[in-house]
């Protein structure tokens, strides 16, 4: 725009405001719009400024927050920016980090230096990730550590990246920690499972998990030609204990059995409170003869073992039978259940197999 004699006027006394006025006033009403234009421009571009260097020291101000050592560098893997993270952590040669290069790091090897350049290279050259651990240095002071390399590309294809350290040998004890954790607190679910799986009482397993036992048994079974068998035991006379010494004995008597039965038995065998004095116990991998055996054990280690209050001796009778193949659940606990029944009428304290 052509400035006139006024506009100069008023231009060089704008800051000298008792003479500002006066010259304004004499500039024509096109002069002050322009003038009014520009002035707003201006405040508009200082906002602006003002606006770019408080986000740029918002973000400095986080950049620095960061807890990890980070460094930003040019496509050369010059340095362009440093946190103070960085500045505690990783030492150099020289104190102002801008411009510098890997080969100003003073904690480096001359072997890992070189790697270290490479794999920045590789990182800005392919906009890659690039993940190794060293051993840093410092003084007497020696520590694991690793970085990260991520290499950029801006839309306008200016490149960079971006390394982060981080303490290998603080990160290995929280994840060995986490680890721990995790065991732990996948130990505490097994337990839970267990539990829920179990009789408060007697801590033998609990009706719910019997058909998923037997499905078990009845896969390996199939599969792997292995025979099983199933008992039912019964305590013979249990209802007279009760009435007569009283429902803490007799689940004290409950809970003897069950010890008993565990002492008795293998680990890999299963004992089920089927009902209130009514236990199934699956035999793995037995044939009929040899649970026959078992059963009539278990027969004479109760009898001679637990006695009531009044020492008379608590005894138990057994059904016993072999799985046939294609049987289901319900026509294996039924036939076992028969053959207990037969043991309860033919007098009790024995054991009847299968017919």
């Amino acid at each position: 725009m052509n400035i006139s004699e006024n506009c100069y006027q008023w231009l060089m006394n704008m800051h000298d405001f008792s003479a500002e006025e006066a010259l304004w006033n004499k500039l024509s009403g096109e002069e002050q719009a322009q003038f009014e234009a520009l002035r707003k421009q201006h405040s508009a571009r200082l906002a602006q400024i003002k606006k770019m260097e408080e986000d740029n020291q918002y973000f400095l101000s986080a950049f620095n927050a960061i807890p990890l050592p980070v460094a930003i560098k040019d496509a050369n893997a010059k340095f362009l920016l440093v946190n103070e993270e960085y500045k505690k952590v990783v030492r150099m040669n020289q104190t102002d980090y801008q411009g510098l290069d890997v080969t100003h790091l003073a904690y480096f090897s001359d072997e890992d230096r070189e790697v270290f350049y490479e794999n920045c290279k590789y990182a800005i050259d392919q906009s890659a990730i690039v993940q190794q651990e060293f051993s840093l240095g410092l003084d007497d002071e020696q520590r694991n550590y690793g970085y990260w390399l991520s290499g950029f590309e801006t839309e306008s294809r200016k490149k960079g990246l971006v390394s982060i350290y981080y303490d290998a040998t603080f990160f290995q004890s929280i994840l060995n920690r986490l680890n721990k954790k995790v065991v732990d607190l996948e130990q505490e679910q097994q337990n839970i499972i267990k539990n829920s799986a179990l009789d408060p009482l007697t801590g033998a397993y609990n009706r719910n998990v019997l058909a998923g036992f037997l499905e078990e048994a009845f896969k390996e079974a199939s599969e792997k030609g292995r025979d099983f068998c199933l008992l039912m035991l019964d305590i013979d006379y249990f209802k007279a204990v009760n009435d007569t010494f009283g429902h803490l004995v007799g689940d004290q008597v409950l809970q003897l059995l069950v010890m008993l039965l565990q002492k008795t038995l293998r680990d890999k065998d299963y004992v089920v409170r089927f009902g209130g004095e009514e236990f199934i116990i699956i035999l793995h991998n037995t044939v009929l003869e040899n649970a026959y055996r078992i059963a009539d054990r278990i027969r004479h280690t109760v009898e001679t073992n637990m006695v009531t209050p009044n020492h008379k001796p608590i005894t138990v009778s057994i059904g016993l039978v072999s799985y046939r193949e294609g049987e289901g659940v319900k026509e294996l606990l039924q036939r076992v259940d028969e053959n207990l029944y037969r043991a309860k009428t033919a007098g009790r304290n024995m054991v009847v197999p299968q017919m």
